[in-house]
């Protein structure tokens, strides 16, 4: 990898995580992380044991699926969301690990 790639996303990786840190404290989520994986340059929302594909998301996209996990893990809990409960979960849980 480019020193300079490698550089971008250190500095992304510091940006997701700012972004994402208060939506984290209001939900009580204490163990997340951004991880960027060498050499394969794979991003990766780390939320407890739960993995989520980020690579080459904007931030935006990131905190937009951090949303996604709160919405299943949270809001869900015990909930159903009607006919198609299954389906749409399955969506947003696409790019889970």
């Amino acid at each position: 990898m480019g020193e300079k790639k490698l550089e971008y996303l250190q500095s992304k990786r510091l940006e997701v995580l700012e972004a994402i840190k208060p939506i984290c404290e209001a939900f009580n989520i204490k163990d997340y992380d951004y991880e960027v994986e060498h050499p394969g340059q794979h991003e990766t929302l780390r939320i407890g044991e739960i993995r989520i594909g980020c690579s080459s998301n904007s931030i935006s996209a990131v905190v937009n699926e951090l949303i996604g996990y709160i919405f299943i893990t949270i809001w869900c809990r015990g909930r159903g969301l009607g006919a198609f409960d299954t389906q749409s979960k399955n969506i947003i849980r696409r790019y889970w690990i």
